[in-house]
């Protein structure tokens, strides 16, 4: 029943339903040019395809979970519509969850840029996800956490990990729309999922070392 309803196409009532989203909320959408227009049938009514739901879903993903302004939300559709490779579309995501950090601090750069040119990484400098991490390093240093970047290398090399298990996650959607909520919704949901993690293995090595301490 719903592959006879994909080739012949949906009403908007059965986009609202199938997508989550109410009849207004779509054809704000509509208006935005966030959404194509669907296939006319009649002067009042148009029909829609898969293609519609998934970027129904992207933009969900986007807004209901990523939180993000409809400017930004704008930037990643027209990377998708606008043809860009998927490195860029990607980029154009990345580009749009991270919150800006502006930061000049040449030592921290240094420092950074060492720990991942050893993983032979190639970044964009320009990338607010390289300025956050400047930044990051520059308030490190400034707290004087030094025992902290002195184990950079590990924290790079485990981000590594994350960061391939992430795009492996997503290697079997057929449709770059597809891969980029995908994309979204790992960085956005896996974030609290990896930082509780994180605390959970800190309690772990924590009772190792008090049983060590009083052996």
């Amino acid at each position: 029943m719903q592959e006879s309803a994909e080739k012949s196409g949906m009403r908007m009532a059965e986009l609202s339903r199938r997508s989550g989203l109410s009849v207004p909320t779509i054809k704000y959408y509509l208006r935005e040019g966030l959404l194509q227009p669907g296939r006319r049938t009649s002067v009042n009514q148009a029909v829609y395809d898969r293609t519609h739901l998934e970027r129904l879903h992207l933009i969900g993903a986007l807004t209901s979970v990523a939180g993000l302004p409809l400017a930004k939300v704008r930037a990643v559709v027209d990377a998708v519509d606008g043809q860009a490779s998927e490195v860029e579309a990607m980029g154009v995501v990345q580009d749009a969850l991270i919150d800006e950090a502006e930061t000049d601090d040449t030592a921290a750069s240094a420092i950074l840029d060492r720990a991942i040119t050893a993983r032979g990484w190639h970044c964009a400098k320009s990338s607010p996800a390289y300025r956050a991490a400047v930044n990051a390093v520059a308030m490190l240093t400034t707290e004087n956490l030094t025992p902290i970047l002195d184990r950079l290398d590990a924290y790079v090399e485990a981000a590594e990990d994350v960061g391939r298990t992430d795009l492996d996650a997503i290697s079997d959607a057929v449709s770059l729309e597809e891969r980029i909520r995908g994309v979204v919704l790992g960085s956005v949901l896996r974030r609290p999922l990896l930082e509780a993690l994180v605390l959970l293995a800190q309690q772990h090595f924590a009772q190792d070392l008090t049983r060590s301490e009083e052996s």
